[in-house]
């Protein structure tokens, strides 16, 4: 074997160790940074609690939800990525039971703008860390 047909081996191999190297570390890169959230729903001024609150980013599809609680208090399951969300809510989760499946209704009390990702007006900004965010429903 000459020195040159050893050199470009030698070459052609350290390249590919760089490059898996590389993809290695790429792919070892951090996790998103994530935040909680929990808060209080509203209807002018009073506790809402009558559907679930979702939370969807636009830009990424990330979305989470939860039903809302007494007093109008949520808290999503786990921690959703760091983002901007548009909040909107849906129907409360029905659990299924035999016989006839219950039809979905939502409560005609709330505007319909808050029942849709596309035409609420609300959105919540989620950072690291813990969350608290106050979702106030009006009437026109």
């Amino acid at each position: 074997m000459t020195q040159k047909t050893y050199t470009s081996k030698r070459s052609a191999f350290l390249f590919s160790a760089i490059a898996c190297l590389s993809t290695f570390s790429l792919g070892c890169s951090d996790a998103p940074s994530v935040g909680t959230v929990e808060g209080t729903v509203s209807l002018n001024g009073k506790p809402y609690d009558d559907a679930a609150v979702m939370f969807l980013d636009s830009t990424t599809g990330q979305a989470a939800g939860t039903d809302i609680g007494d007093g109008g208090q949520f808290a999503l399951k786990d921690p959703i990525p760091t983002g901007t969300y548009n909040v909107y809510l849906a129907p409360r989760t029905v659990p299924m039971e035999e016989g006839s499946p219950e039809a979905v209704k939502i409560d005609e009390s709330v505007p319909e703008k808050y029942w849709n990702e596309t035409t609420t007006d609300i959105q919540a900004v989620v950072s690291e860390g813990e969350n608290s965010v106050t979702i106030e429903l009006m009437k026109s």
